[in-house]
């Protein structure tokens, strides 16, 4: 059934049916600090944790101060001299821009003998949190003061926020304003920035990265996906840039590394900074990406990986250089694909249909309730119709305006209102002209291929023009008038979200019950979970953990799957070893940015760190699965194997007390 014929059975669908009240399963939810003591302790405290809410975070400090943020991902603080730990992939931007095809450390791995040899990392930042500010009030004014145009209000409320921003910078602090529950509250978030940042422990990218892209979104999986960083500041303790006077960074809270592992029904906690998620959406707007945008995603994100594999063949520097890049697209590539099989599989948009069924009869069987959000699940509804009927024409406009290099500067010029002089992509791009050339192909596939409706206009008068790669000037410019408005619909579609957004969720709370999380926003959260295996399919079952014993059964001595020789001469010496865990799943509720997040057990000790959830899961941001939400940890037990046996580093395990 069609999304245009949805609607009109939505909106006559209700008063026949029973009210209905949606429950949280156990451990779904990424929770902020403030909610902590909401949550159900004793039942929390039966399953295994041992602190309180004020332990976590008392509103302005606690366990929760040793989590990190570290360029989009997460992190955590495991020693009083600035030591932080975090994912491979992570840190692989950083460890690839160190290496060279002389001295390859993201191929070898690095320990540091000492501070002096840790490596600088650029562009690597780290910050955390210092207390949160209540300041709805604040952005309600702001958007009020405009009056009524939906355009105007979102500009005045980007326009206090950018104000309170700004307020808050200094030399030793900075704030983040960010909006829960669709902005109907806001939080001004100050935040300790670190800008010196170094590189101190990586092992080879055939433990960092085992398994590869096959393995990638999979279990069971053998990944050591971790590496060390340290934060330094000026030797006054403010944060500084890079110095070779600058000292470690002393943090007020580290985590304790566990010397034990986690067994199958341990509790755990994940901290950090999950991404993005998008659990409140409405059955239109998950079928607009289940239907589109993922697949679209995926062929371009296909093109600019094989453009960039490519141009790695031409030169071992090349070769080198490409690595970071094709990481990043590969991972988002798999993503999209993961995203459109688990969407279709779980059935999302049928869920979703038939929890605004329930909704909609929930409202009905309520006079008060009919009054105050009778019609804003049809507004909602018909606001995500009017961004669906135009998505394949904003989706490609917006790629081919941000996804190639040459078109971002070319189109950047135009939209300033001046004429941009002619550029060609080898101009712009040099070696990796390529990669425009290869994605530019295909979203002007895509650009002739879209239905009438949504046409691009200033696209298809430069075909008509005989346009071709040697003219991307004109391009941009007869591109510079759909931008603008795009960029105007783009803000009124945000003016008008405020009032529904808001109004969707304070009904969806009321609804839902008094445990109501906001989606994740890439702001400091806590999951909680058990360690525990599940079903993908019917007949099979997969257990939470893996072990060295398992990495090697995997071995084939090249590509995706090669054990170093280290680990194989050690674990022929020592069979026994082969029983370490190396990784371990639970049903935290994660996403992207939860990358690197410290998982601790019931005491607040580190015992892994999340890089991955299942395949089944990967859809998991638009709705939450019991059965199948899965998230995968490198276990501690064998980053520290490897840090005390294969490659040691007894610093730092001294750093961090478990010598």
């Amino acid at each position: 059934m069609g999304v245009k014929l949805l609607i009109p059975i939505l909106l006559l669908i209700g008063a026949l049916l029973t009210p209905h009240f949606v429950s949280l399963a156990a451990d779904e939810g990424e929770w902020l600090p403030e909610q902590l003591h909401k949550l159900d302790f004793a039942a929390l405290e039966a399953r295994g944790l041992e602190l309180s809410a004020t332990d976590i975070w008392n509103g302005e400090e606690g366990l929760l101060s040793a989590a990190v943020q570290i360029n989009g991902c997460s992190s955590s603080f495991v020693s009083d001299t600035g030591l932080i730990v975090t994912n491979h992939h992570c840190g692989f931007a950083a460890i690839n821009a160190a290496s060279s095809v002389e001295n390859n450390i993201l191929r070898d791995g690095f320990v540091s003998a000492n501070n002096e040899q840790e490596i600088p990392a650029p562009g690597y930042r780290v910050s955390f949190v210092r207390k949160y500010e209540d300041v709805t009030g604040i952005m309600h004014a702001a958007a009020e003061a405009a009056g009524s145009d939906p355009a105007e209000r979102w500009a005045a409320v980007q326009a206090e926020r950018r104000r309170l921003e700004s307020e808050a910078q200094s030399a030793d602090s900075s704030a983040i304003v960010v909006p829960y529950f669709e902005g109907r509250e806001w939080r001004r978030i100050w935040r300790t920035v670190l800008n010196d940042v170094r590189l101190v422990y990586a092992p080879p990218r055939a433990v960092g990265e085992y398994g590869g892209e096959t393995d990638n979104w999979m279990w069971p999986r053998h990944t050591g996906d971790f590496s060390f960083f340290r934060a330094y500041v000026a030797p006054d303790g403010s944060p500084a840039k890079y110095s070779e006077d600058n000292v470690p960074y002393e943090p007020k809270h580290f985590l304790a590394v566990s010397p034990e592992g986690v067994d199958e029904g341990d509790f755990v906690m994940i901290l950090g900074y999950p991404g993005r998620t998008s659990r409140y959406l409405s059955s239109i707007a998950v079928s607009a990406r289940e239907s589109y945008y993922y697949p679209a995603r995926y062929k371009v994100f296909d093109a600019v990986i094989k453009a960039y594999e490519e141009i790695g063949t031409r030169s071992e520097e090349l070769e080198l250089a490409v690595q970071s890049p094709i990481k990043s697209f590969a991972n988002g590539f798999k993503n999209a694909d993961g995203m459109v099989w688990g969407l279709a599989r779980n059935k999302v948009v049928d869920r979703k249909t038939q929890e605004e069924r329930e909704f909609r009869a929930w409202i009905a069987a309520d006079k008060a309730l009919t009054t105050r959000f009778g019609d804003v699940l049809d507004q909602l509804l018909a606001l995500d119709l009017e961004e669906y009927d135009r998505q394949q024409h904003d989706f490609v406009l917006s790629q081919i305006q941000y996804r190639s290099g040459t078109m971002r500067t070319l189109i950047g010029v135009a939209l300033s209102g001046h004429v941009p002089e002619s550029m060609t992509i080898q101009q712009a791009m040099g070696d990796f002209s390529l990669v425009d050339e290869r994605v530019l192909e295909v979203l002007f596939g895509m650009a002739d291929r879209l239905p009438e409706m949504e046409r691009i206009k200033g696209y298809d008068q430069w075909r008509e023009a005989g346009g071709d790669l040697q003219q991307l000037a004109e391009l941009a410019q007869a591109l510079a008038p759909e931008l603008h408005e795009q960029r105007e619909f783009q803000n009124t579609m945000s003016g008008r979200r405020l009032e529904v957004g808001a109004r969707w969720i304070e009904a969806q709370e009321m609804w839902r019950g008094k445990t109501f999380y906001p989606d994740a926003n890439s702001t400091l959260r806590v999951s909680t979970a058990t360690v525990k295996g599940y079903a993908p399919r019917d007949g099979v079952w997969h257990v939470p953990h893996t072990t060295v014993d398992g990495l090697i059964a995997k071995n084939q001595g090249t590509g995706d799957f090669e054990v170093p020789n280290e680990i194989l001469q050690a674990v022929h010496a020592d069979p026994t070893l082969a029983e370490t865990t190396v990784c371990f799943l639970a049903d935290g509720d994660t996403t992207g940015g939860n990358s690197g997040s410290p998982v601790v057990d019931g005491k607040g000790r580190l015992v892994g760190l999340n890089f991955d959830r299942v395949f089944e899961n990967v859809s998991g941001d638009f709705g939450w699965n019991a059965e199948r939400s899965r998230n995968i940890s490198v276990d501690m037990q064998y980053v520290l194997w490897l840090m005390r046996d294969i490659w040691p580093s007894p610093r730092l395990l001294k750093e961090m007390g478990v010598e």
